[in-house]
């Protein structure tokens, strides 16, 4: 007669993953897909920069499968938020907005598997916001940004994420080279090999080559030629995680827009291009104001022509 004896079993286990940790690791990680017959929650989690892309983001998983998916992609974003105003890095307590908007999005997933798509930055990490990773050489930082990344990572699998992609920070000039070296700290946690969590999309790379054709009037945030990027981007990285291909159409999106005139948030959402009413808001207030030369309260053809070529001269003056 066998005995089953836990103690056993549990050192065998532990012997296992101490000798074969990446390719345990590996075959959990393979052993998953998020297209499937089966629902998927997609969270995007982050700040402004993820305001709009995930819109795109569903109208091409829309059209990629006609419309027959259970895939619902649900927004956990907050302006102004990156990782330190989401937790304290010091203790890793979770903030009021972590409380207030990640928590109920995850708790919101019921059966279906939770995908955190997590595009995050690590300013006022390292004390002040303008206080980045210097250069590869800068280990002391780099630790000190995968240690908030890990800790960041590990409180959303606490609190339901099943899978987790994650991403840096899209160029900004002004808090530049640290916002790209953030990427440093990113990989040195992807070596850990931690369960469930995959490397999402370099998105600092394209935007920092387009920068400021890709960016919005302030040249902070992206504009429409960012956005897309960024749709094409986490889609590549979703379909390749699944070992699909990527269509054409999709990468043909990403080229023409590239190539094509840029247009700020406020001309995409006029458009309809973005969800979203202007109709409470006062800078868009004023921009009608100021090309409405007949005072009819509305825009012509020829005034939202006039509008769009001057947000596109706003956006080509950064330098």
């Amino acid at each position: 007669m066998v005995i089953f004896n836990p103690r056993r079993t549990l050192v065998f286990i532990a012997l296992v993953y101490l000798i074969f940790p990446n390719n345990l690791l590996a075959q959990e990680k393979d052993s998953f897909r998020i297209f499937s017959d089966e629902p998927r929650l997609l969270i995007v989690q982050g700040y402004s920069t993820s305001f709009h892309w995930p819109h795109l983001l569903k109208g091409k998983l829309d059209r990629h499968f006609n419309g027959q998916h259970q895939i619902e992609i649900k927004r956990a974003t907050k302006g102004g938020t990156p990782i330190a105003r989401w937790m304290d890095v010091k203790t890793g307590e979770r903030k009021k907005p972590w409380i207030d908007i990640i928590q109920p999005a995850l708790s919101s997933k019921g059966d279906r598997p939770a995908i955190v798509l997590a595009q995050q930055s690590l300013q006022w990490v390292f004390g002040e916001r303008d206080a980045g990773i210097r250069n590869a050489e800068d280990t002391e930082r780099i630790a000190q940004g995968a240690k908030a990344i890990r800790t960041y990572v590990q409180h959303l699998s606490e609190d339901g994420a099943d899978h987790i992609f994650i991403a840096m920070h899209i160029y900004k000039k002004p808090l530049e080279p640290g916002i790209g070296n953030e990427r440093l700290a990113l990989a040195q946690v992807l070596k850990e090999n931690i369960p469930n969590l995959y490397e999402g999309p370099d998105v600092w790379v394209p935007t920092s080559k387009l920068f400021p054709k890709a960016f919005d009037t302030d040249g902070l945030h992206p504009g429409s030629i960012g956005t897309e990027i960024m749709a094409q981007l986490w889609f590549e990285s979703l379909l390749k995680h699944d070992g699909l291909s990527v269509p054409e159409w999709s990468r043909q999106e990403m080229e023409k827009a590239i190539a094509g005139e840029p247009m700020s948030r406020f001309v995409m959402q006029y458009k309809g291009l973005l969800p979203g009413s202007l109709s409470n808001n006062r800078r868009w207030q004023n921009l009608v104001k100021q090309f409405d030369t007949d005072k009819d309260g509305k825009l012509s053809e020829t005034e939202f022509a006039n509008l769009r070529e001057s947000e596109k001269q706003k956006i080509l003056n950064h330098q």
